[in-house]
Parts: structure tokens; C-alpha cells; sequence
């Protein structure tokens, strides 16, 4: 039998974290500039990738060859094809998300995540390679329901002035997810955004 991802975990990400909880990033003291968000197109995308749309969120990628991807209003997410890696995307489009850079709403947002044993060990925040503002914050840490070890990748993506994309990525760290951790993150590089339904 496989281990699995809990998708519970997903479920923390989407609505636990920066949504009204006390463990909502700081506001910086100054109003962000805001844009009117356009469609911007999909890259030229990795062989056997296909664009996957959530008109409802306002986001577009590449799903990788084999995966499963679901939509649930505002909610995104895509499973591999053996289940040990699951990514969960969301987006927030309110002035407080927007008045936070990459880097701290990433930390903040790892520190937020539920359903460990204990908090995640994470690393410091790096820049994350992508046309938008973006910051990684990679973690460790065991579910709690299951004792499964996790690699968590927290990256966010800001588009200037319109939008604020989380991507986790939680990964099974008990089992070889060979090619399929690459391609994770490789669909989070071609995350674009556009208005919402």
C-alpha cells in the first residue's frame, strides 16, 4: 500500500493561513499600488505538460504528464500520479496580502501550517526563480494523523499590484518521488494569473 499525502494538509494551507486567523501576516504601514490584472499567457511549456485553468481563482499552469489536478472554487490543487507528492495553490487578492513582500508572507505562511507533530523545521527564505516577485521557504516535519515524514515547499508568487500566489508543495520524504519533485516544481514556474471569473 502507498503512503499518502494528507490532503487535509492542503485544506491548512488554503484556509488557515492568511485568512483571518490570528496568525495573519503582519500588514505593512503602506497601501499597496494597485494594477488592473490582466490575462498573462502561459510560457512555452515542458514537453507532455498541458495548461490546466481555475477561471473561478484566476490561475493558469503547466500539470505535469500524469497528474491529477482539481478545482474547488479558489482552490487548485494537483496530485501526482503515485500520490506522493500533492501541490495546493491559492490565491488572495485583498490589500493585506499585496502589503506583504514574497519573503515574509512565505515564512509566515510555513510557520501557519497545521497537522505536524510539531512546527516545521524551515529554512530561511530564498528567491524563488519566476517573472513574478517570488520566495521559497523549504521545511520538514512528520503529519501528525499518519507519522509519514514531509518535505514542505512553500513558494509565493507576487504579481505587482493584482495578485498574491501560495504554492505548497508537500512531498512524501519516506519514498523516492524521483522525477516528480522536479516537475512540482516546474508547474509552480509556470503559474500565471489572470481575473477571476
Amino acid at each position: 500500500m502507498r503512503s499518502r499525502l494528507l490532503p487535509a494538509l492542503a485544506v491548512a494551507v488554503l484556509f488557515g493561513a492568511g485568512c483571518g486567523s490570528d496568525d495573519e501576516p503582519e500588514r505593512a504601514s503602506n497601501e499597496p499600488k494597485r494594477t488592473e490584472e490582466t490575462l498573462d499567457k502561459l510560457p512555452g511549456l515542458p514537453l507532455g505538460y498541458e495548461e490546466y485553468v481555475n477561471s473561478d481563482a484566476g490561475v493558469a499552469l503547466g500539470r505535469p504528464p500524469g497528474w491529477k489536478a482539481e478545482s474547488n472554487g479558489g482552490a487548485t490543487t494537483l496530485t501526482a500520479p503515485d500520490e506522493l507528492i500533492l501541490i495546493s495553490i491559492s490565491l488572495d487578492r485583498t490589500d493585506d496580502a499585496l502589503a506583504l513582500n514574497p519573503q515574509d508572507f512565505a515564512e509566515q505562511t510555513a510557520a501557519a501550517l497545521e497537522g505536524f507533530k510539531d512546527p516545521l523545521a524551515t529554512s530561511k527564505p530564498k528567491e524563488f526563480k519566476h517573472p513574478y516577485e517570488a520566495a521559497i521557504v523549504q521545511g520538514k516535519g512528520v503529519v501528525e494523523k499518519t507519522g509519514v515524514g514531509q518535505a514542505v515547499q512553500v513558494i509565493v508568487l507576487e504579481r505587482k499590484g493584482a495578485a498574491v500566489v501560495t504554492a505548497v508543495i508537500f512531498e512524501n520524504r519516506e519514498r523516492d518521488a524521483g522525477a516528480e519533485s522536479k516537475q512540482a516544481l516546474d508547474a509552480v514556474g509556470t503559474l500565471r494569473t489572470r481575473p477571476p471569473r
